[in-house]
């Protein structure tokens, strides 16, 4: 496997896995995510569907034949995040960085389609 191609997988992982621990802390309805919910005011009904959303979007990301659908998935759903961080005055420096860390692994895990399709 290409250096780069690898680089990419480790920068999506890395990108992703906070979504995946964070989505089975979810399911788990630890009581740190419950506090976290009830701050920006999320009911703790949407618990496990936003933790099954969260590991299928961790997983799609990661799936060569699906990564483009998990990264725009992973792209609106941290938009969102930042939206609930913004409206309670929260910091989300991490819900920035996560979507970059998915775009750039998945361009150096498939630039080569990239480059084809851009006719280079």
């Amino acid at each position: 496997m290409e250096p780069l191609k690898i680089a990419g997988f480790v920068l999506s992982v890395l990108g992703v896995f906070p979504l995946a621990v964070r989505g089975i802390l979810y399911m788990l309805k630890k009581p740190v995510i419950l506090k976290n919910m009830k701050h920006v005011d999320y009911s703790s009904s949407v618990l496990t569907p936003f933790g099954i959303i969260k590991i299928i979007i961790a997983a799609l990301t990661l799936i060569p034949a699906t990564s483009f659908v998990g990264v725009i998935l992973a792209t609106g759903w941290m938009g969102g995040a930042i939206a609930a961080h913004v409206r309670v005055g929260d910091k989300y420096v991490i819900q920035v960085i996560l979507p970059i860390l998915i775009w750039v692994g998945f361009g150096l895990r498939h630039q080569n389609e990239i480059r084809a399709l851009l006719g280079l």
